[in-house]
């Protein structure tokens, strides 16, 4: 599965960038085929490449650049079988490759207490959580429902009102996460956009609870969510550092991604329009957690460069595990269903494997923060403690 080319593009830059302009241009992006999708050259690999990144690699290294691209998710890549072509800025390689899948894990930014996941129930006839005004989609829009079976608005009711109560529960997370950033010193930039973030998520959970209701035919929205009395802050920059790069370098990314492709098979105005939203904003607190990040590694050094590092391994140890065992199959037809916003089986599955494959871990890669058998290890000669002050672009450490 390759995904939208566009937005993975400039999410990549985007967090690159977020470590500093010179480090954008050390990324390998992995683009599948040299000006074409990888279904016309099916074994033909690419890297973007530019002059300032002197050598394409040679076979040797192109192999294991690629595995780390596709570790065990999508195309496994077998062998590299010629030395590199530089076609219109890349360099592009034969390789054999096999088909594989495999499962990659979950999306977003969750409110974990003690290891575990926590949201709300739905409370039925709840208003307060609904998108302001009197329709429910952004520019006053609402989805429509004229060529929808009831079976098929049970389904996309179920599917937005899940998300939703992930997206309420994701208030929490980052008003927490403010929370870490004050407790360990970090600079008011970080803070501001945590808080900034939290404001998102309250958006997002206003969208996905407005157009459950809109496919339910009442109103729904979110009881309390369960909180004990104290809610414990990050002991330390080791404790931040793995928990930001697990829900915002991992989950983030992956989000953002998601909800670009949800938009770019999505048909209805309404739908389209809150996935456009959700979209960019995901996009941002990805470049938050990576910026989050490359702080705390220039502030707390080796013990938290390695706690980075493992988190990257064991989302790439992730894609080499079994897929879950199939769910009960959507109730309605997947063009419809996929018209206003609700992916399943396969494709939903497919979406975070590709994620990771195609743009979280060729970023941490390109930034020093994991390598293939050598977790965490800094490469190209990327010092990871220069990270902390470039990705902050302000004088604000």
């Amino acid at each position: 599965m390759l995904l939208d080319r566009s937005f993975r593009r400039t999410l990549i830059a985007r967090l690159l960038l977020s470590a500093g302009p010179s480090t954008a241009a050390a990324l390998m992006a992995a683009l599948p085929g040299c000006g074409g999708e990888p279904e016309a050259a099916a074994d033909i690999r690419c890297f973007e490449w530019s002059e300032e990144l002197g050598a394409c690699f040679d076979r040797r290294q192109a192999v294991e650049e690629l595995r780390t691209i596709y570790p065990k998710c999508e195309d496994y890549i077998e062998s590299v079988d010629s030395d590199a072509t530089e076609p219109d800025g890349a360099c592009c390689y034969e390789v054999t490759s096999r088909r594989n899948s495999q499962y990659c894990g979950t999306p977003g930014r969750p409110f974990t207490l003690e290891g575990h996941r926590r949201t709300a129930a739905p409370r039925p006839a709840e208003a307060g959580w609904l998108a302001r005004g009197e329709d429910t989609g952004p520019g006053g829009r609402q989805p429509s429902l004229a060529d929808l079976t009831s079976e098929e608005r049970e389904t996309l009711a179920e599917s937005w009102l899940r998300s939703a109560l992930e997206e309420h529960a994701s208030v929490a997370s980052f008003a927490r996460f403010a929370l870490d950033l004050m407790a360990l010193g970090a600079p008011s930039s970080l803070v501001e956009a945590a808080h900034i973030a939290a404001l998102d998520e309250v958006g997002h959970a206003r969208l996905g609870f407005s157009l459950a209701s809109v496919y339910r035919g009442e109103p729904v929205g979110p009881a309390a969510l369960p909180m004990p009395h104290g809610v414990p802050v990050a002991a330390d920059l080791v404790a931040l550092a793995r928990a930001v790069a697990e829900e915002g370098c991992v989950g983030e990314t992956v989000a953002a991604l998601m909800a670009a492709e949800q938009r770019a098979r999505a048909e209805d105005p309404a739908v389209r329009a809150a996935l456009e939203a959700i979209a960019d904003d995901e996009a941002r607190h990805a470049e938050l957690a990576w910026q989050t990040v490359a702080w705390a590694i220039g502030a707390g050094g080796e013990p938290v460069r390695r706690a980075v590092a493992d988190v990257f391994e064991a989302a790439a140890l992730s894609l080499r595990r079994p897929p879950p065992v199939e769910g009960e199959p959507p109730r309605g037809r997947a063009a419809a269903l996929a018209a206003h916003g609700h992916l399943g089986g396969a494709e939903l599955r497919g979406l975070p494997r590709a994620a990771l494959a195609q743009v979280v871990l060729p970023c941490a890669r390109a930034l020093g923060l994991w390598r293939s058998a050598d977790a965490g290890a800094p490469v190209a000669g990327q010092p990871l403690v220069s990270l902390g002050a470039a990705a902050l672009g302000n004088g604000d450490a």
